[in-house]
């Protein structure tokens, strides 16, 4: 800005000299600025990053706890497994066993019925001959 009165040299210098400044203060908000938007570029970078390795060593580390509880179920649930199958082969075996021993009562049964048939009959038929 150039102000060309002959008012007085005074006037002038003090003119050049508020230019000076507002063209200094210019410059100190354009480095502001650009401390500014570098400042947001790297704090949004940094957040971004912690942010996704935040997430990505969250997400590790959630798919390693399901592996291990899984794993863990698993290797817990075996002992019942293995106790499951004794029972149920110890039942199936204590079935067989009961039904064998039924079986052969009434087997015995029956025979003894038979026999027991047998001899009154022989020993009626025999009382009334």
């Amino acid at each position: 800005m150039v102000v060309d009165y002959s008012l007085n040299k005074d006037f002038h210098i003090r003119i050049n000299i508020l230019t000076k400044f507002h063209k200094d203060w210019m410059k100190t908000i354009n480095i502001l600025t650009k401390f500014h938007k570098d400042w947001m570029k790297t704090v949004t970078s940094t957040v971004y990053t912690n942010k996704l390795l935040t997430i990505n060593i969250l997400t590790k580390f959630y798919k390693d706890w399901m592996k291990t509880a899984t794993s863990i179920v698993y290797i817990s649930f075996l002992p019942n497994f293995i106790k499951i199958n004794i029972l149920t082969k110890f039942h199936k075996d204590w079935m067989k066993t009961v039904t064998s021993t039924i079986n052969n009562l009434t087997k015995f049964h029956k025979d003894w019925m038979k026999t027991v048939t047998s001899t009154v009959y022989t020993r009626f038929f025999h009382y009334l001959t």
